[in-house]
């Protein structure tokens, strides 16, 4: 068997933790006897981390991250009830 020395590092293609933190603002206003009017407010990855979604595979770049998830988002809505 020949001599096979590699310079990849132990665990190279694991990924770093992920960390995902929603939060939903929602207030109802009551217009008449049976019309509600809610404002809603999503935010998403409130503190804005750099979530990997995906690393590289390969023995040259192992470890690398090729994807993320979505930065910090924004979500408004206006629902409407009778």
């Amino acid at each position: 068997i020949p001599n096979l020395n590699g310079n990849l590092a132990r665990n190279a293609g694991i990924m770093p933790s992920t960390f995902f933190n929603d939060i939903r603002i929602a207030r109802s206003f009551k217009l008449y006897e049976n019309i509600q009017l809610q404002g809603i407010m999503d935010v998403f990855n409130i503190i804005n981390k750099y979530n990997v979604q995906s690393v590289n595979p390969l023995w040259n770049t192992a470890g690398v991250p090729t994807a993320a998830w979505d930065p910090r988002q924004f979500q408004f809505a206006l629902r409407l009830t009778w």
